[in-house]
């Protein structure tokens, strides 16, 4: 069939003769590199399959590229099949690509599927081959609206090539990085070259109406750019280690079928603009604002996401899952981080990690209650769920007690409706009444620890209809067992926490006993010297201050009992908020009340302020604790000796005895350890609670002892750093 030489009034054009000096050595460049790379990989001993493929699409590559210089120095009618071969040069790359892919892609195991690959593949160029034959649409460069009605068409199909390229080439790259190395890395970044270039060439043409002049005669060197890297792709064979995963097969199915779909609604909206006269624009402006709004609804509609996933599933591979990844994700999404803003309970977590398995958009998760039964516990994107309450006798207990299998309430509801009275899939398990009155409740799995029954997770219906096999109900099952682990160790932490906070509890108990002993202590001395002394005026004043002195005392030990403590050992420093504490004041009226039961005490360096960041109550609990201990270790007459001095940024505080001393192996072992005590009805916490307070106000408690010689308890606290002003290194009274 013939062409007309004018459409509209304009001489035919072909895109050869357009081209300039410039195309044609762009194209000459493209010829070379080609013709140079089929010929390296076709000498190449013992050749694979791919190698040969590639090959051929090379050497095919490189007559088209031929064909453009010829026709641009002799005309169009020198080689009339250019736009023809350009039309099988895509199509050999794209059966390179599939030749890739075929394992993957299930082509070297299923006969069918190979057919409807060809058979789609083959339309589509057949179709360009024919248009390009009759109509001679692939050569001429006037407007799409000057020419015949097929050359829309034919840049569709154009475009159509170029991105099913593109997509067989994006799993080329997302997968290479697994067992190809960089080899297939640089393959698909070569082979990408030229489709996108394709690509954005024909979108502008179908755009525009027309050919871009300059697009064209670069486009060789652009191709030419692709050979060597093809070549350095393939210096070691790789063609049969590449495999598909379920990720990259659903995201390329999902860009093949946006493409199309785009290309679609591009030409019913460019046959609007043609039809609509006056309102040809504004029909195709709307036209394509809506099916865009509608393609995105429907792509990112999770219903269709799951059936597409489903149908992958199906089509592509030989076993449903790939269960590294769905492994992988699962613990992901169980050990989230605790405590984050927005992260959801453990528990919902659990729940969703197993539904989206199976595509589920809601669970439940029922554990046992203290009334005997299991009820919900949680659930997770099932708000219209009437929860059960499943008795302890309930037959679906002992069904999973028994068995561990997963309870598919379908198949249940199925044999409940077939009015067969004998044993089904499940045995003697019936369909419960309140799986009857509720269809969305899909499935059962059973959350088994150690054989024992921990909880029930509820599964709401699919988003996708589902065919249940062996794989899914393993995968299940492994799921739940793995998922009934992390609730019993959750349960356990849970134990342990409530323990610990019964532990921090009776320790804070052990300190205020501990403190209660010393103050009955004093208020035990003041009573007996009052017998004797309560006549005189400076007794009665100090009595009174004994007095007040030791009722503060027991309020600080009330508030240490509540919960406004952090919790630290040894009662901390406060809430975290430390106030300033004067250590030469605390010292001094440390050293006035002992003084009352033991006067053999001196002190020394205490005359100038000792500023630190702490709690004064606590600093006071800690020296009372090591003078008292040093006044039970000494002789009634022997020399008690506390000091205060600057050493740096620090200040040191003394307490030295000469009582009965200590051994090194009980200062290691049994000094620091609570609850152990050598004195008669002591707690044996005293220079534990001790140590603890120097650490929680950033200090340090250090011990020098010998057997019959004495001891030294040293404490290390920081100085504030005003402190430093007007103290001396020594302080010495004077």
């Amino acid at each position: 069939m013939g062409v007309p030489a004018r459409w509209g009034g304009r001489d035919r054009l072909r895109w050869p003769e357009m081209m300039g000096t410039i195309g044609q050595l762009s194209h000459m460049a493209a010829a070379l590199a080609f013709a140079m790379l089929g010929l390296a990989l076709a000498i190449k001993r013992s050749p694979s399959g791919v190698r040969l493929a590639v090959a051929l699409a090379s050497f095919l590559t490189a007559f088209w590229a031929v064909g453009q210089v010829i026709a641009g120095l002799y005309g169009a009618d020198s080689f009339p099949w250019l736009s023809r071969l350009e039309t099988i040069r895509s199509a050999a790359w794209i059966g390179v690509l599939l030749l890739l892919q075929r394992r993957s892609l299930g082509l070297a195991s299923s006969p069918h599927q190979s057919f409807a690959v060809a058979l789609g593949l083959g339309f589509v160029i057949a179709l360009q081959l024919a248009l390009d034959v009759m109509f001679q649409v692939g050569a001429n460069a006037l407007p799409l609206s000057e020419q015949h009605p097929g050359a829309l068409l034919f840049v569709a199909l154009r475009l159509v090539l170029a991105i099913s390229g593109l997509v067989l080439l994006h799993n080329l790259y997302v997968n290479s990085g697994n067992d190809g190395g960089i080899s297939f890395r640089l393959f698909a970044v070569g082979l990408g070259v030229i489709f996108a270039y394709d690509l954005n060439l024909y979108t502008l043409h179908f755009l525009i109406g027309e050919p871009n002049l300059s697009l064209l005669e670069i486009r060789g060197a652009v191709n030419a750019l692709a050979a060597p890297l093809i070549y350095l792709a393939l210096r070691q064979d790789g063609g049969g280690r590449f495999h598909l995963s379920r990720q990259a097969a659903f995201q390329t199915v999902s860009f093949s079928m946006i493409g199309l779909y785009l290309i679609a609604m591009s030409i019913l909206a460019y046959g609007l603009k043609m039809t609509g006269g006056n309102w040809g624009q504004l029909l195709q402006v709307t036209f394509l604002a809506v099916t865009l709004i509608a393609g995105a609804l429907v792509v990112l509609s999770p219903r269709f996401r799951a059936e597409l996933k489903v149908r992958i599933a199906r089509n592509f591979y030989r076993y449903r899952y790939d269960y590294r990844v769905e492994w992988l994700r699962f613990i992901e999404k169980i050990d989230a981080q605790p405590g984050v803003a927005g992260q959801a309970p453990f528990r919902e977590r659990l729940i969703e990690a197993v539904a989206t398995v199976l595509d589920c958009p809601g669970g439940a998760l029922l554990e046992p209650s203290d009334a005997g039964g299991y009820e919900l516990s949680s659930r997770w994107g099932w708000p219209s769920l009437d929860a059960p309450h499943i008795a302890d006798s309930s037959a679906i207990l002992l069904f999973f007690h028994e068995s561990g299998r997963i309870a598919d309430f379908d198949q249940l509801r199925r044999e409940a409706a077939s009015a067969n009275g004998g044993p089904g899939s499940h045995g003697l398990l019936k369909l419960p009444q309140w799986a009857a009155a509720d269809r969305a409740i899909w499935l059962g799995v059973p959350l088994i620890h150690r054989e024992k029954l921990i909880a029930i997770l509820l599964l709401e219906r699919s988003l996708a209809a589902r065919d249940l096999n062996w794989e899914d109900f393993d995968l299940l099952r492994t799921l739940g067992r793995q998922g009934a682990s992390y609730l019993a160790e959750a349960e356990t932490q849970a134990q342990l926490d409530e323990a610990r906070s019964f532990d921090e509890y009776n320790r804070r108990f052990a300190f205020v006993m501990h403190d209660v002993k010393n103050v009955v202590s004093q208020l035990g001395l003041v009573a007996r010297n009052a017998e004797r002394h309560a006549d005189k005026p400076e007794f009665r004043a100090d009595m009174i201050a004994t007095l007040n002195g030791s009722v503060a005392k027991m309020t600080d030990l009330l508030k240490l009992m509540g919960r406004e403590n952090d919790g630290r050992a040894g009662g901390g420093a406060g809430d975290g908020a430390m106030g300033e504490a004067d250590v030469a004041r605390i010292l001094t009226m440390v050293a006035a009340s002992v003084r009352r039961q033991h006067a053999a005490l001196e002190l020394e360096g205490a005359e100038l302020p000792a500023p630190v960041a702490g709690d004064a109550s606590r600093l006071e609990a800690m020296l009372t604790h090591l003078v008292q201990n040093a006044v039970d270790a000494s002789a009634p007459e022997a020399l008690i000796r506390l000091s205060l001095e600057r050493v740096g940024a620090q200040f040191r505080i003394s307490v030295a005895d000469s009582g009965h001393g200590m051994s090194r192996s009980f200062i290691r072992d049994e000094l620091f350890k609570p609850f152990r005590s050598t004195k008669d009805g002591g707690f044996g916490i005293g220079a534990f609670e001790a140590r603890e307070i120097a650490r929680a106000h950033g200090g340090r408690l250090e011990v020098e002892s010998r057997p019959g010689e004495g001891s030294r308890f040293t404490i290390y606290l920081p100085a504030l750093p005003e402190s430093g002003q007007g103290i001396r290194h020594r302080v010495h009274p004077a």
